[in-house]
């Protein structure tokens, strides 16, 4: 394995340089449906910046993306951030009612589109913001939108770029809001390097890697794959929108593209080990795995563990999208053999971890509990068109409030303990949700679980791993009681084929309330 690094973005992560020999140039950037050499990434991102130029795009400007998951996609996001412009990706599977919101309230100059989503914005305002509609895949006939290989092809490549500087935004990506309003959470070029600095320095990766990026890239996970991949001149495979949760298309990826460094929710792994698709030929090229946005029952982690080779490494990293990565873990072999996941470790880069009380106050004591106040260049500047609101002045001085309960162990390392708002009283006891999960999940039947209280019961979902026999309500109350005390039983069981995820892999609760008020969502096979 070669560590020799390829300087491919700046500390801005403004875009791609020029390439720095003929052999860097006649490596793969891109991989999948096609490879794209960083000699053609280089020449394309460089024409797509110059017609944003042409267009008058100026720091700071929204370029807005939806399209299906494919090597144009990233395209425009490095053209944007060369220019200095903020890219706003949607996922493809938006709907577009939602797409079309996200459009509005960003008021992009550009967007970056191909033919199917194109129609799906018939109808939709996107305002007077946009001076051109770019589409990827050919021009439908009557339309005023641009092509994409004529918008390369016009563009001016004398022009000069501007100098984009660390607290110039470059992206701003789309939450849920709690008014049913997707929120943009600001995420400034500061946040990224902070991010990528830190991989960079704690990975050994390099040109000869190859990272798989599953993630949307709406999904700020995407952000290592990307940039850190671009970074060291290494390879990127795309993993397309309808191979993402197709275990025999993920697989034959892995070993095609010989990924070495793969990074995305525990679903989508514990996905593959419960399938059996992921074999000891297929993961004998993996070096990293990390895993974040939620947390990994133990049982699934240690069935990954046995099927990859002995010198893989992995990671649980931890942070909001406000913060992007802010703690990280490198998983031990005693961590293996506890029953709660692994701690969520340390700071990553210059952050600061703060555990404070009820009242904001920091807990000093080794066996602190509490929400976790982060600050630091990880904290984004706050919410796209929200600078009047609460949480904008704590995020201009770099801090952020997570939501999230943690408590100290042993050696300082920080452990997730679930969030602020699934913290719930029963009978006057306090109840948090994710330890009702983790313990369901130590039933050998049981894939995956999710907790809800409504109406004051507490409800449990699940699904049965495949191969195994479905347990009875009264196995799964049976079980939760010998882990549990009795206040945090659940009081009813429901049984579902799978649990509905959004478009980042993680649990959708809204749909699983919806289960539970017994509107149409996905069909209960066992219920109380």
């Amino acid at each position: 394995m070669s560590a020799r690094r390829l300087g491919v973005l700046d500390e801005s992560v403004a875009g791609l340089p020029d390439v720095e020999s003929a052999e860097h140039a006649a490596r793969p950037a891109l991989v999948g449906r096609r490879t794209i050499t960083y000699g053609r990434l280089a020449d394309t991102v460089g024409r797509a910046s110059a017609a944003l130029l042409g267009l008058d795009a100026r720091l700071g400007d929204r370029v807005a993306i939806w399209m299906d998951k494919g090597p144009e996609y990233a395209e425009a996001i490095l053209a944007a951030l060369r220019v200095g412009c903020a890219y706003v990706p949607i996922d493809g599977g938006q709907p577009s009612a939602r797409a079309g919101t996200i459009l509005q309230d960003a008021r992009p100059i550009v967007l970056f589109t191909d033919r199917r989503h194109l129609a799906l914005l018939s109808g939709t305002e996107l305002g007077p913001s946009v001076r051109a509609i770019v589409v990827t895949d050919g021009v439908p006939p009557g339309s005023r939108a641009i092509a994409w290989e004529t918008f390369l092809k016009d563009a001016d490549t004398a022009r000069e770029r501007p100098r984009v500087t660390p607290s110039d935004l470059a992206a701003i990506l789309y939450t849920s809001g709690s008014t049913g309003t997707p929120k943009g959470v600001k995420i400034s070029h500061r946040n990224l390097t902070a991010f990528t600095g830190w991989a960079r320095r704690e990975l050994d990766v390099g040109a000869d890697d190859v990272f798989a990026n599953h993630a949307s890239f709406n999904f700020d996970l995407s952000t290592f794959d990307l940039f850190v991949a671009m970074s060291v001149g290494a390879a990127l495979w795309i993993v397309e929108d309808a191979q993402a949760r197709d275990v025999a298309a993920l697989t034959e990826g892995i070993r095609e593209h010989g990924v070495t460094v793969w990074y995305s929710v525990p679903s989508i792994l514990a996905l593959l080990t419960a399938s059996g698709a992921l074999t000891a030929e297929t993961s004998r090229g993996l070096r990293y795995v990390l895993f974040a946005g939620e947390a990994y029952p133990m049982p699934r982690l240690r069935e990954l563990n046995e099927r990859l080779p002995r010198s893989t490494v992995l990671y649980n990293l931890y942070g909001p999208t406000e913060t992007n990565v802010c703690t990280y873990h490198r998983v031990r072999p005693e961590d293996l053999a506890r029953d709660e996941p692994p701690p969520i470790g340390s700071a990553v880069g210059n952050a600061r971890l703060i555990v404070v009380d009820e009242h904001g106050r920091p807990l000093d004591a080794p066996d602190a509990f509490g929400e976790l106040v982060v600050e630091g260049d990880c904290v984004t500047p706050g919410y796209w068109g929200r600078d009047a609101e609460p949480p904008a002045e704590a995020h201009r001085r770099h801090r952020h409030a997570t939501g999230d309960l943690v408590s100290r162990e042993p050696g300082g390392l920080l452990a997730y303990r679930g969030r602020k708002d699934r913290m719930v009283k029963l009978s006057g006891h306090r109840v948090e949700l994710g330890e009702v999960e983790a313990v369901a999940l130590r039933h050998p039947a049981i894939g995956e679980a999710a907790a809800l209280v409504t109406d004051a019961r507490l409800a449990l979902y699940y699904t049965v791993r495949a191969g195994a026999d479905a347990p009875s309500l009264l196995d799964v109350k049976r079980h939760c009681a010998r882990h549990l005390p009795k206040y945090m039983v659940p009081h009813a069981a429901t049984r579902l084929p799978e649990l509905p995820r959004n478009a980042n892999g993680k649990v959708d609760l809204g749909r699983l309330r919806d289960v539970r008020a017994g509107r149409p969502a996905i069909p209960a096979s066992l219920s109380s």
